[in-house]
């Protein structure tokens, strides 16, 4: 089973009226183990629309193995989100890879319920 849980998360709102639109940062901490084993260190751009819900966009530093093969990658990370869930997509942006992962290519997704903080992934390479 392929799954990923968030273990750290800090978020900002620095322009907006809460529960209007507003614009924010988030920085996190991912723990992943399936087809993708290891951590990945994420910053995103977040857009409220209205109270909580928007859209963000991000990149993430993963650090570990992608299907066995050692290294580290960007992915390029895009979310909806609202009172229920955050429906999300990723790929490894190309160019990025080190190690065995130089020419990993890859993209995955992912529904995460709101209230919990981990949730199974799609990925396909």
């Amino acid at each position: 089973m392929n799954k990923f849980e968030c273990t750290a998360w800090d978020e900002s709102v620095y322009a907006g009226i809460e529960g209007k639109a507003r614009i924010g940062d988030a920085k996190m901490t991912f723990q992943y183990t399936g087809i993708l084993e290891g951590e990945g260190k994420s910053a995103g751009l977040m857009a409220y629309v209205t109270g909580n819900i928007g859209t963000s966009t991000g990149v993430e530093l993963f650090t570990g193995t992608v299907d066995g093969r050692q290294g580290t990658v960007l992915l390029r990370t895009t979310n909806t989100f609202d009172e229920e869930k955050v429906t999300g997509t990723f790929e490894i942006v190309p160019g990025t890879g080190t190690g065995e992962l130089a020419d990993a290519k890859g993209h995955g997704g992912y529904v995460l319920a709101m209230g919990t903080m981990s949730c199974e992934y799609t990925f396909t390479s």
